[in-house]
Order: structure tokens, then C-alpha cells, then sequence
């Protein structure tokens, strides 16, 4: 018991770090920073369960990400089921929260990996959750989005540490991008994104966060 009070705060301080940080996507490298700079200033606690690791700042920050990035489905389709009438204005509401939480937990988890403290192996995953239904359909506007907003912040180190793989996300790339459902501004997106990676992604990641000319990256992530 005597743990309790510093591991409750720990969480509190963690959980307060993350909703800024996938709220202002746009500081989200400020916010990985903070996170670098006292994960190891942080208490750390015993295992809450045997043959487990120490409960630290950054496993409950990382364990965080995690869940909101599997949970993203699932409350998009308990969104769906929002079909009544009177729902509409929440039910548009919901949306723009689940897509701003979403697309700030992606940048963040980019920017973690900067930092070196997401591992090559994550972001791989989350590279090919994002494009596992790119062979057989074409996916979701909103997770065409993700993907290359995600890319666009790890690309770069991701090809320098295993270019094999991030090939593989590339080619899948290519091939959406021809794909004839696809919305001509997204096929910009993804043409961006095929680019930067052909010219080694020398742009700054941030500027395709920002950039609103076509209205697609403003309508989802602005509030």
C-alpha cells in the first residue's frame, strides 16, 4: 500500500503527458522529448505480476499507445452503431475526437521512436496493421491517412534500420495508389509519401502535418 500514492501519480502524470500530446499533434516532438528527458527520473515499481517487468514511466506511457491505437476499430465501429436521428451532431463530434486521438497517438508513436523508445519491431507492426487490408481492398480514408502521416515521421530512420521491410510498406503503398476507389486527394498523399522515400524523406516531418491545401489533413485533425 505504501506504493500506491507514487504509482497512482505516475499514471496520472503519464496519462496527463499523452491526451496533451495526441491532442497537439503538432508539439507532439516536444512532448517525446519531456518523455525522453524523465524516463529515468521517474520511480519505478515492482512487477504486478510474476515473470513480468518492472512497472516504469515508459512501460505504462508505451502500454498507453498501445491500447488506444488496438482499441481504434472497435470504437469506430461502436461509432457506427450511432445511427439514430438525433445522433448525428455527437455521432460527428465522436468522429473528429477518434481521429484527432488517433492520428495524435500515431505522431506520437513516431516521435517515441525518434527518441528510441518505441522499438523498430512496433512501428514495423504498426506499419502493416495499418496496410493488412491494402492487398485484398481498398482501406479506410482514415487509415490511408494514418499511414502516411505515420510514415512521414518514421520513415526515414525506419529505412536506415530495416529497409527491407519498409519496402514492403512502400510497395503496398504504390499499390493503393493506383488503386481505382482511391479519392484523387488521398492519391496525392500517398504520392507524397512514395516521393519523400525515393529522395531519401529529406522534408521536414512536420510540414505534412501542417500542410492544409488540399483541406484533407485540416478537416480531420483540426477541432
Amino acid at each position: 500500500m505504501a506504493n500506491l500514492c507514487p504509482f497512482l501519480s505516475l499514471q496520472r502524470l503519464t496519462t496527463l503527458i499523452f491526451d496533451k500530446a495526441v491532442l497537439e499533434p503538432t508539439f507532439c516532438p516536444m512532448y517525446a522529448q519531456l518523455c525522453f528527458d524523465i524516463r529515468h527520473k521517474m520511480p519505478r515499481f515492482p512487477p504486478s505480476a510474476p515473470k513480468t517487468d518492472e512497472i516504469s514511466f515508459k512501460r505504462v506511457l508505451l502500454n498507453t499507445c498501445q491500447k488506444v491505437f488496438e482499441r481504434t476499430d472497435d470504437l469506430s465501429e461502436e461509432i457506427r452503431k450511432m445511427n439514430a436521428p438525433d445522433q448525428e451532431a455527437e455521432r460527428e463530434d465522436e468522429v473528429r475526437l477518434l481521429n484527432l486521438r488517433t492520428l495524435g497517438n500515431l505522431r506520437f508513436c513516431g516521435e517515441l521512436f525518434l527518441k528510441r523508445m518505441l522499438t523498430e519491431k512496433v512501428v514495423l507492426a504498426i506499419g502493416q496493421k495499418l496496410l493488412e487490408d491494402a492487398e485484398q481492398m481498398c482501406p479506410s480514408e482514415e487509415k490511408i491517412i494514418a499511414i502516411c502521416l505515420f510514415l512521414n515521421t518514421v520513415g526515414k530512420k525506419l529505412d536506415s534500420l530495416n529497409s527491407k521491410l519498409m519496402n514492403e510498406i512502400l510497395r503496398r503503398l504504390k499499390n493503393l495508389s493506383n488503386h481505382p476507389q482511391l479519392v484523387m486527394s488521398l492519391r496525392l498523399m500517398v504520392g507524397k509519401i512514395i516521393h519523400l522515400h525515393s529522395i531519401g524523406i529529406k522534408s521536414d516531418p512536420i510540414n505534412m502535418w501542417e500542410d492544409s491545401k488540399c483541406g484533407y489533413i485540416l478537416g480531420i485533425i483540426s477541432m
